[in-house]
């Protein structure tokens, strides 16, 4: 049995390994990945609260620890005069009762209305995906979801961007990888999330009405990102003139942390941050229009050639090859402009190609792919040993990303000495926990061999053990690779 490459390129490189859901590929391999784009999209089972509800119950719990601090410090301040006025010989004939746990000032301390319930902790989502990604019938959708979480990267290590950084990529990305760039961009680029990581939320026109009060100041650091690493890419053809005119109209978009207010914990444009006046980017006038000025300059983006150019050439080089051909890349663009930012359609224009049937595997999986991959090959997501360690572990801490342009897609760019270490560590980690779950010899000759070449079958069955045979399977080349 040889290895059959278009099935590996359907389950590796459209979908997140091969298991037996994917098994139907072997039969029709571009058939499969084709009728992903018709399947529904789905979200993790797990109960995963929204940002809105995250910053809610942020807030609720900053208000509680206030009050109780205020309450401590008021019950120690009456101690203290107590304790003086019985110095002082001052105390009244009848005695003073000292202040219980019950009453006083604790026991009267304002009540926050509505119980905040916990935090979703980052490991809840990761766990959450895991368990999607090794289950689901539809694992073109979740190569599509990680690579559009990277396209618009936020991240954890930034203030309350670290609370929000899981749901972001549930509200503003999974919704949108089969829709317009348009409408998934838009999501993005104002959701909580990003506003924090890029510093909008602060962000305040020199001659807004706060901006005038306060002399705060403008931070470009949403605007530069949108034209860098959103839309143009760093050669589309926009000046620091541009970056600092989107900067202006992107003023005023900010989150609403007051707890009394209606659109608490929401996404709001505040006129009173908003720099006013026309803008001008790329060559074209804006004029002065409060919230609708972004949508005006995101539409034009969006179908800008260098966006259609730059996001179709990420595209091609995340899915394909670093080394994409030129030819592929224009044809993905000319869909992107053809389609006004339809991805459903460039998705199958790349599906379509044959150049994504016929290139060898050569992109070495990030960890977090060599995660789901396991996940997918076992039919259940691999939570021990833990998915949070084992990803920090290997170099890619799970929504930590080193800066907004995200994980680096070279082909080998996770080719690194500690980076093979780890990976080797894990395997052997996960094959002792997991290897009773799955008859790795049989697996390989009976139903997904056509995945590894004759070599790699081999090599597994002459493991000593199964945990040895799936550590080995895991370490093969075509399963680090697609």
């Amino acid at each position: 049995m040889s290895r059959n490459l278009a099935f590996s390129n359907a389950v590796g490189r459209f979908g997140l390994g091969c298991g037996a859901l994917d098994l139907p590929a072997i039969d029709d391999p571009r058939g499969y990945v084709r009728v992903q784009l018709d399947m529904p999209l789905t979200m993790p089972e797990a109960k995963l609260m929204s940002s809105s509800d995250q910053l809610q119950a942020m807030m609720h719990r900053r208000q509680l620890a206030r009050q109780r601090r205020e309450a401590m410090a008021d019950t120690g301040n009456a101690k203290v005069k107590q304790d003086g006025d019985m110095q002082d010989g001052a105390m009244a004939m009848a005695p003073r009762p000292e202040p219980s746990m019950g009453g006083g000032v604790m026991g009267n301390e304002p009540e926050t209305k509505g119980t905040p319930g916990p935090i979703t902790k980052n490991p809840d989502e990761l766990i959450a995906w895991l368990r999607l990604a090794a289950t689901t019938k539809a694992p073109l959708h979740e190569r599509l979801f990680l690579h559009w979480s990277n396209h618009f990267t936020v991240g954890v290590g930034k203030g309350k961007s670290s609370l929000t950084a899981g749901s972001f990529q549930r509200e503003a990305i999974r919704p949108f990888i089969l829709g317009h760039f348009h409408d998934m961009a838009k999501a993005a680029i104002l959701h909580a999330s990003m506003l924090y990581y890029l510093d909008n939320a602060s962000s305040t026109g020199p001659d807004s009405k706060v901006g005038r009060i306060k002399k705060s100041g403008l931070n470009e650091n949403l605007g530069r990102e949108v034209l860098e690493l959103h839309t143009l890419g760093v050669d589309g053809g926009y000046s620091q003139a541009d970056v600092t005119a989107l900067a202006s109209v992107l003023t005023g978009w900010t989150v609403d942390l007051k707890p009394q207010s209606e659109t608490f914990g929401e996404v709001v444009f505040r006129e009173r941050q908003h720099q006013p006046g026309p803008k001008t980017i790329l060559g074209k006038r804006y004029a002065e229009a409060g919230a609708d000025e972004f949508l005006a300059v995101l539409t034009d983006l969006a179908r800008h050639p260098s966006t259609a150019r730059y996001v179709t050439r990420r595209m091609a080089r995340a899915f394909v090859s670093e080394k994409a051909s030129d030819s592929l890349q224009k044809s993905l663009a000319k869909v992107f402009r053809d389609s006004d930012g339809d991805l459903k359609a460039v998705t199958a224009a790349l599906i379509q190609s044959d150049e994504a049937w016929t290139a060898a595997p050569v992109k070495l999986r990030p960890p977090i792919e060599f995660l789901a991959a396991t996940g997918r090959l076992l039919g259940r997501a691999p939570v021990k040993p833990s998915p949070k360690a084992s990803l920090l572990a290997m170099g890619q801490p799970f929504l930590a990303a080193p800066s907004p342009k995200g994980w680096a897609e070279e082909d080998d760019a996770w080719v690194t000495s500690d980076g093979i270490k780890s990976r080797i560590d894990w395997a052997q980690q996960c094959a002792t926990l997991n290897a009773d779950h799955v008859d790795i010899r049989t697996l390989v000759d009976d139903r997904i061999g056509g995945y590894f070449s004759d070599e790699t079958r081999r090599v597994i069955r002459q493991g000593e053990s199964p945990e040895q045979a799936l550590a080995l399977l895991m370490l093969s080349p075509e399963f680090q690779r697609r």
